[in-house]
């Protein structure tokens, strides 16, 4: 009979606490305790007329069912479908329960527009389904300084600093600049006069007005953020219209349009991408434009933590925070913090209607809060072909990094202590108001 000594159990959990002494430390797991969602608004109708966007094209383009700029039909259903992609996510990452109490759980809030509006609204009825989600904005005629600026970017010294730092990128030429945008232009007039040449021939269509010869000026400084004027900046416009009409699932084949497809959109963006980096990345522009939202996104991801804050955060604590806007609500933030992604299909940087900057607060296992950012966004088949979203089936999505702060972890660790020195560094005190919304 083999000898076993009396005290053998004393000996095997010994054994075992020497092999695996790490054991309780590897079970422990993040954990996802904040969320701020920030996005530009869904599919929306063109901001002008067919007839005035024909002025440029060969053939009509599509009509929408609802008026200029609000959220189309297709556009609400496309904010579900994003919806219940964010709500089967964040049940996954144990920050919403799917039931009543994530009721509770969520805040929304949008500009005053109704394209930003009905975003929210219909986002909100598949990530909380079954709550009567409150979508808060400010009272009617009033101005939110998070989207619009505070009242010190549009006095007329802000205009003119602002007007300043756009020209001095491009040597106070905006001929040189539209030029330098000559190649994505003769693409896309092709696309627009039907050519079968690149660059179409002057003569190619003499009733309808051509890009190349839009003028190039830097107008007037303006009382808010400056602009530029020529081909560049009249065919980011188009661009804009034709991406909303694809988007929406508009047929421009039935019109006559020949060669509008995805490879060709793709071509097409580019000079809306370079207008939007020249205008809205511009440094001094962004820090004055987008300190209020900053300051206030700042206090939102703060919030629960020791940290002190300067400014009220966005929501009363919830830990899912929507915030719907524009797509340069979302670049001017990004100019101002040197944010960049990439996703396929698209331009750098690009912000495709629906898309959204997600800031993540996570308490990581070794009891460290980090923020980890992604650009979250639809494919253009998506959109186009309204398809469903899951977890199996998700958006294109593209973890960003933050200069400065982020770490080479696979999701660009951000320690949250260093991202508030950081962003209090980036935010301009000026061009703040503190009374929050």
């Amino acid at each position: 009979m083999p000898f076993f000594p009396r005290n053998l159990h004393v000996h095997v959990l010994f054994a075992l606490a020497l092999a695996f002494p790490l054991a309780d430390a590897r079970a422990a797991q993040d954990m996802l305790e904040k969320v701020v969602i920030l996005k530009r608004h869904g599919v929306r109708a063109a901001m002008s007329s067919p007839e005035k966007l024909g002025e440029f094209s060969l053939r009509p383009w599509p009509s929408f069912s609802v008026p200029a700029g609000h959220l189309t039909t297709n556009g609400v259903e496309l904010e579900s479908l994003l919806g219940n992609y964010y709500h089967a996510y964040y049940r996954q990452a144990g920050l919403l329960r799917g039931d009543r109490r994530d009721c509770s759980r969520a805040y929304y809030w949008a500009n005053r527009t109704q394209r930003t509006i009905a975003t929210a609204q219909a986002l909100a009825k598949t990530l909380t389904p079954g709550c009567d989600a409150e979508v808060h904005h400010v009272a009617e005629g009033r101005s939110d300084p998070m989207f619009d600026g505070p009242p010190a970017l549009h006095a007329e010294i802000a205009g003119a600093r602002m007007q300043a730092a756009l020209a001095g990128r491009i040597g106070a030429d905006a001929q040189a600049w539209n030029a330098a945008q000559q190649d994505a232009i003769d693409s896309l007039q092709a696309l627009l006069l039907q050519c079968a040449q690149r660059p179409c021939p002057a003569d190619a269509v003499p009733s309808q007005r051509r890009l190349d010869a839009v003028p190039a000026a830097l107008p007037t400084p303006p009382r808010g953020i400056p602009g530029i004027e020529g081909p560049a900046a009249t065919a980011s416009g188009l661009t804009e219209s034709l991406l909303m009409g694809w988007a929406d699932g508009q047929d421009f084949a039935a019109l006559g349009w020949r060669g509008l497809d995805e490879a060709t959109l793709l071509r097409a963006f580019a000079p809306h991408q370079a207008e939007f980096a020249l205008r809205l990345r511009a440094p001094d522009v962004a820090r004055m434009a987008s300190s209020q939202l900053a300051s206030r996104l700042l206090a939102t991801l703060l919030q629960g933590t020791d940290a002190s804050m300067h400014q009220a955060p966005i929501g009363n604590g919830e830990p899912l925070v929507v915030v719907s806007g524009h797509d340069g609500t979302l670049t001017l933030l990004a100019g101002l913090l040197d944010l960049h992604w990439q996703l396929p299909g698209y331009q750098p940087d690009q912000t495709p209607p629906g898309g959204a900057l997600v800031f993540e607060r996570w308490l990581r296992a070794d009891g460290n809060r980090v923020i980890r950012t992604r650009y979250v966004a639809q494919s253009l088949s998506q959109l186009r072909e309204r398809r469903p979203l899951s977890l199996d089936t998700p958006p294109l999505t593209a973890q960003v990094f933050i200069p400065g702060c982020s770490t080479a972890t696979p999701a660009y660790d951000c320690p949250l202590d260093v991202l508030a020195q950081a962003m209090n560094t980036a935010i301009d005190p000026g061009f703040i108001v503190t009374d929050g919304n």
